[in-house]
């Protein structure tokens, strides 16, 4: 019993040191790591799912289906009180070739609640991006749906990947 309460003061000890959280990250990690919840109208799903996307294969992740309204996902990069853990957010999004007929979906990207970047989404039609995230917190993306009269498309989110926070050198 004694080797065992050793064994986990010693582990302790040694998270509290390094700084340890549960996203630290050395290498990067998949942005569905992070505690993401639903925070649209749609429907924001966690289900692997091979997609065709500009006449290529994509496995994506997640998906938002913004219907004829909007969808929303938003993910806990890190905690308040820690200390930043990742540099860039990588991400591919785009909408199936196979649903020519839907309408366009904007995608808003937002960090900390201030909106960083926006894309259109059509059909067959993929994006990449990179977004600084650095200081952030919280990331959200959000699908709206361009018709309130036509149902959009679900848009498919790929290569979700937030890349850690390189330690820098000071220079003399």
């Amino acid at each position: 019993m004694q080797k065992l309460n050793l064994k986990a003061a010693i582990i302790s000890i040694s998270l509290i040191t390094i700084g340890a959280s549960p996203l630290q990250a050395q290498t990067p990690v998949s942005l569905l790591q992070a505690k993401c919840v639903s925070s649209g109208l749609g429907t924001f799903r966690q289900v692997p799912v091979d997609v065709s996307v500009a006449k290529a294969v994509y496995t994506s992740p997640f998906y938002l289906g913004s219907g004829t309204v909007s969808a929303a996902v938003t993910c806990k990069i890190r905690n308040d009180d820690d200390r930043p853990l990742f540099q860039t957010l990588r991400l591919g999004v785009g909408m199936r070739d196979n649903n020519p007929n839907s309408p366009p979906v904007t995608v808003n990207f937002y960090v900390d609640g201030d909106k960083a970047e926006t894309k259109t989404i059509s059909p067959g039609n993929k994006e990449l991006l990179a977004l600084d995230v650095s200081k952030a917190t919280n990331v959200t993306i959000e699908a709206v749906c361009s018709s309130q009269s036509r149902y959009c498309d679900r848009v498919y989110f790929f290569n979700t990947i937030l890349e850690p926070l390189v330690a820098t050198t000071p220079t003399k």
